[in-house]
């Protein structure tokens, strides 16, 4: 079901096609050399208002998309997963933002056009890899 605002809309843009299209036809030097009509006025008003709604609902649509994503917490960064634009992993200890859609294998740290330090965490200490004996 189409709801008021978007049937205007429609109306709208299908007037401002309709007027582009008298627009683009050809005129004579004297015919430009006259001042503009009122009605010629309204017209080109109403094209840019119609072309400026579109853009508008389509910004609109596009801030809700934005907006529902919010920060995706990925978990421990893997190497075989690739992070889409605005996934959050931790990795050595410190949490790291996907500035862009990074392919796998590229780690937080590495490559600053993919990631971006988002907090830093304290260094762990080392492990020490046990053997069978001691010495």
């Amino acid at each position: 079901m189409i709801d008021e605002g978007t049937e205007e809309l429609v109306i709208v843009t299908a007037r401002a096609e309709e007027i582009r299209t008298g627009l683009d036809t050809g005129y004579s030097i004297e015919e430009l050399r006259l001042p503009l009509s009122r009605r010629m006025v309204h017209a080109l008003v109403a094209a840019t208002t119609a072309a400026t709604a579109v853009k508008l609902k389509a910004l609109s649509a596009r801030i809700a998309e934005l907006e529902a994503g919010g920060v995706r917490y990925s978990g421990c960064y893997q190497r075989a997963l690739e992070y889409r634009k605005g996934s959050v992993v931790t990795f050595a200890s410190s949490m790291w933002a996907a500035l862009d859609n990074v392919p796998a294998g590229v780690q937080p740290g590495s490559n600053t056009a993919f990631w971006q330090l988002a907090q830093k965490g304290k260094p762990t200490t080392k492990r020490v890899k046990a053997t069978g004996s001691e010495q």
